[in-house]
């Protein structure tokens, strides 16, 4: 039989023994977690198949060095190496993809592999895989079949591989820790197969298995460390790694996957962001955000598949002070939800811009509002100046009717009639005052709604007999001025309301009329102007829940180069002397304030109709 060199080989048994052990224990560790991917199941058939290959393999050598050749043994470890280039190329299909529809198709890659253990195990009849065994790689003699198996083992080992790199390279341009780690492992037993199998050194069949020791230790760091096994694909991982917004990446258990510097670098002040960490106990007393809220949120996105955005400030005194747009997107893959990415788009800067635009625009607004009061003023004293001295001329005839009266008492030539009639004409004069009066009332109404700051008014709705008191009183002196008609038609209920600012929207249908108004050729000869010609129209419906109003005059027209600007910029169809401010602020407002939509129908040389439309309240 011969001596049995068992201290000339006793590290090889004690390598193939820890690997096995490794192997052992990580199989355990993957049959023991309850929720398992496609991933979860390739590891577990490459490990049972090395598990296989190392229990049978040592006893081949030391029964060869005995003098023995365990043809059954050699046939059963030859399974293994048959089979395991199969898990290996699924491996790294799935890792690129995250998942991979089986079908019957697949199938097809155990033919050659069945095919191949049929030879080996009829092998001492038919020669076809080895001529010659030998433990020792350069004592075997490979029969013509073993190309076949070779070529076709190492391809698809190779292309396994590949599937590993191209996603790495695709998403990140350098490979990912993860898949480095892989790639070495698979890599290392790959090169010393290959030196066994061509000669090029001398190793025998044990090498192999004993260079996994390698690569389980590899795969071990990847799965414990990074946690290879319950990340997302490649794609997901290198992402999280280069953006630049604050992103996160969590489980459907709510454990924190992988976050990126950003998000990091935020919040490392606040909390000690962590890997397999559960992100609700991590923000708990906080203060940064509702944890209850947030899992809403996130059950939300679980339950519906779609993506859900909110504003978020994250303010801590001295540390802290920042405005995000929070976004919970679901991964989705093949209709299967694998976890969830939440973004933070930092908002702060754009927070300031807008308040410095607000800024301008009130400022803009208010010398708009300005303007507008310069034009209005002198329409307010012809307005005013008729009221006045009609109230002045009452109280005149009522001190004339009060002395005609005093002179009346204890004069017996004055009949009953005669105190009636005086009665009567001082009842009618005031009746004229407070007509008078009333109207003087409107009209300061209706200008304290042009001067009084929008934000500081109480009243937050109106009817619409009111809006066109306002209109009316507001536009008379500069209609009448301009020798033009102005016909207000109200089609609706004039107690029916409307749910905003009163001098917003006077203001601006106001500033419609006076582009009407321009709208008119300039007057140079008033004694032949035809003012009925000069018409405008303000047209009040309702369509549905929508108040609709319509300014429609019969003048130039807007030019067509023009048409595609209005409301868009500050384009104005006066000419040098418009700014386009109105009419740009106007459709602003109607659109911020009142939730409305505002356009127009025009044709050069037959008039113009602006449409406001508002919802009735």
């Amino acid at each position: 039989m011969g001596d049995i060199p068992l201290l000339k080989d006793n590290w090889e048994y004690i390598l193939l023994g820890s690997t096995t052990l490794l192997i052992v224990l990580l199989l355990f560790f993957l049959i023991r977690t309850k929720k398992k991917q496609q991933l979860h199941y390739v590891f577990i058939s490459i490990l049972s198949l090395l598990i296989f290959w190392s229990i049978t393999s040592g006893p081949v050598e030391f029964l060869e060095d005995s003098g023995h050749q365990p043809l059954i043994l050699i046939s059963l470890s030859f399974i293994s190496i048959c089979l395991i280039p199969i898990p290996v190329y699924l491996l790294g299909r799935i890792y690129a993809n995250s998942r991979l529809e089986l079908t019957y198709k697949h199938l097809l890659l155990l033919v050659i592999p069945f095919i191949t253990i049929i030879i080996i195990m009829t092998n001492h009849y038919n020669h076809l895989f080895y001529i010659k065994y030998s433990f020792r790689g350069s004592g075997i003699i490979y029969g013509r079949y073993f190309i076949i198996h070779a070529v076709y083992s190492y391809s698809l080992i190779l292309i396994g591989m590949c599937y590993l790199a191209y996603s790495s390279i695709k998403n990140a341009g350098i490979f990912s820790k993860q898949s480095i780690l892989i790639l070495t492992g698979l890599l290392i037993p790959l090169i010393i197969n290959i030196l066994f199998t061509v000669k090029i050194v001398e190793l025998d069949q044990m090498s192999t298995p004993i260079s996994f020791t390698f690569a389980i230790t590899c795969f071990y760091i990847a799965i414990f460390k990074f946690d290879f096994l319950s990340l997302m694909p490649i794609a997901m991982r290198t992402v999280v790694d280069r953006i630049s917004n604050s992103f996160l990446v969590i489980d459907l258990e709510y454990r924190i996957v992988d976050f990126n510097r950003a998000m990091f670098y935020t919040f490392s002040n606040i909390v000690d962001i962590k890997r397999k960490v559960n992100l609700l106990k991590l923000l708990d007393g906080t203060n940064l955000i509702n944890v209850a809220n947030t899992k809403n949120f996130i059950e939300n996105v679980k339950l519906t598949g779609k993506a859900f955005v909110f504003e978020q400030h994250f303010y801590v005194e001295g540390i802290l002070d920042k405005y995000f747009t929070i976004e919970i997107t679901p991964i989705m893959h093949n209709k299967e939800m694998l976890g969830i990415i939440i973004l933070l788009t930092n908002i702060t800067e754009h927070k300031e811009n807008l308040k410095i635009i607000e800024e301008q625009q009130q400022q803009i607004t208010e010398k708009e509002r300005l303007a507008s009061l310069g034009n209005l003023i002198g329409g307010i004293s012809h307005n005013l100046k008729t009221p006045i001295m009609s109230i002045s001329g009452c109280i005149t005839a009522l001190e004339d009717l009060s002395n005609e009266y005093m002179e009346s008492i204890g004069n017996p030539i004055v009949e009953d009639k005669d105190h009636h009639e005086i009665a009567n004409e001082m009842l009618s004069n005031i009746h004229d005052l407070k007509g008078h009066i009333s109207y003087i009332s409107n009209a300061l109404t209706a200008i304290k709604n042009q001067v009084m700051n929008p934000g500081s008014r109480s009243k937050d709705s109106f009817t619409v007999e009111e809006l066109i008191l306002n209109i009316d009183f507001l536009m008379k002196y500069e209609i009448k001025s301009n020798l033009c008609v102005l016909n207000i038609i109200n089609e609706i209920s004039p107690e029916q309301s409307i749910n905003g600012d009163i001098g917003t929207l006077v203001q601006i249908v106001n500033n419609l009329i006076s582009n009407s108004i321009q709208a008119y050729e300039k007057i140079n000869d008033i004694n032949n102007v035809d003012v009925f010609k000069r018409k405008i129209e303000l047209i009040i419906n309702k369509t549905q829940n929508n108040i609709v109003f319509t300014v429609k005059d019969y003048g130039r027209g807007v030019a067509r180069e023009v048409k595609n600007k209005l409301f868009k910029e500050m384009t104005t169809t006066k000419g040098k002397d418009g700014s386009g401010i109105g009419l740009y602020l106007s459709y602003s407002k109607i659109k911020v304030m009142f939730k409305g939509d505002m356009w127009f129908e025009s044709e050069e040389g037959a008039g113009s109709r602006f449409y406001i439309k508002i919802q009735a309240a």
